[in-house]
């Protein structure tokens, strides 16, 4: 499909505004005009824009007005997590962690994970004995999910149930936000996480955290004014 670039998107070209391009092609998107949403990420991401490159990817891999590629999704989301877009090291973790695209790697899929975690927080995160204040994690509940399986007894990464839990905390936090904004998709993960905090394993770190969490995010906390809830 070919679109008429109105006189706005000449100028946000020519003032290099790829986020303006993107966004443009991401509201798109989101009203399913898919086939306009493509083309807009294309140009943004033929200017350098990043989140359009991984947005690219998506379209892709779920073929939105394109045929599916899984072989071009990787590319996206690899260029894209390669300059330190969080989203698309999440995306190439969670699809290396099963078998719905043929590429199970759970080796790669912890790295995947841990890079994404590492842009959101820091290269430091997994020395660290307390995440409570990374209120950014909750923009991606997925990864804390992913994160907090992996960092249980039964994950691929070395046991820390303490940070575990923390990583749970986050995704309920962040879970909740969505669906209180109609995201009804994450309905079923979130009760998957949920359970999954019922685990005996955190019975030695559950009130400790349940209780600095309330405090930090809580509306009755003492930080009420500083939390960006």
């Amino acid at each position: 499909m070919s679109i008429e670039l109105t006189k706005t998107d000449f100028n946000a070209i020519t003032r290099n505004d790829s986020n303006y391009i993107n966004n443009k092609g991401a509201k798109y998107y989101t009203d399913g005009q898919y086939d306009k949403a493509v083309e807009y990420y294309r140009i943004a991401a033929a200017m350098g824009n990043v989140q359009a490159i991984n947005n690219l990817g998506y379209c892709y891999l779920y073929g939105r007005s394109i045929e599916v590629n899984v072989s071009e999704a990787i590319a996206m989301f690899t260029i894209a997590s390669a300059r330190g877009n969080a989203d698309a090291a999440y995306k190439l973790g969670d699809m290396y962690s099963r078998d719905k695209w043929g590429l199970r790697d759970p080796e790669l899929s912890v790295y995947y994970y841990r890079m994404a975690a590492s842009y959101i927080i820091d290269d430091e995160w997994e020395g660290r004995k307390s995440l409570v204040w990374e209120s950014e994690l909750q923009r991606y509940p997925s990864l804390c999910f992913a994160l907090a399986r992996e960092l249980s007894p039964d994950g691929q990464m070395a046991t820390n149930i303490e940070v575990s839990y923390q990583f749970l905390k986050h995704a309920e936090l962040g879970y909740q936000k969505e669906l209180e904004n109609g995201a009804g998709f994450y309905r079923d993960v979130y009760a998957n996480a949920m359970e999954m905090m019922k685990a005996p394993y955190y019975d030695l770190v559950r009130e400790e955290y349940d209780r600095a969490f309330y405090k930090e995010y809580s509306d009755f906390g003492e930080d009420t004014e500083e939390d960006e809830w």
